[in-house]
């Protein structure tokens, strides 16, 4: 469960409302930031699940951007980038997750399957130009 910080008292709060329980300060706009976070996360979720990836990645982009330290949706993003092949940028979103959620158990395991060398796939092309005579 996320806890939020009171930017004026720093006092955690374990949901948001429209006021922090220990200083009374308006959270109103704090908590409109996450809703908008938290949707623009379900929406990425949806874009993965139907295979839109550069969709996916735009939305959890926008999620990051109000709410920079959501693990899950760092993952979701790491996830992503990964599948779009961009694989140092999903070891340094990995990297950040592990960073800010240690104990998470996902992270070691996506971490050691990214540092392995990558495969290579053989080129179709030469074995096309073998078939057809060098042409």
């Amino acid at each position: 469960m996320k806890a939020f910080s009171c930017p004026r008292c720093r006092g955690q709060q374990k949901r948001l409302g429209e006021r922090c329980v220990q200083c009374g300060a308006d959270l109103t706009a704090l908590a409109r930031i996450v809703e908008r976070a938290d949707a623009a996360h379900d929406a990425a979720v949806r874009a993965a699940r139907a295979g839109r990836w550069a969709e996916a990645g735009e939305q959890a982009s926008v999620a990051l951007a109000f709410v920079p330290d959501d693990v899950d949706t760092i993952v979701l993003l790491a996830k992503v980038t990964h599948r779009q092949g961009r694989r140092k940028r999903s070891v340094e979103l990995w990297e950040r997750a592990g960073e800010l959620d240690p104990g998470r158990a996902d992270v070691p395991l996506a971490l050691a399957d990214l540092r392995k060398p990558a495969a290579r796939v053989p080129a179709r092309r030469a074995k096309r130009k073998r078939r057809s005579g060098g042409r």
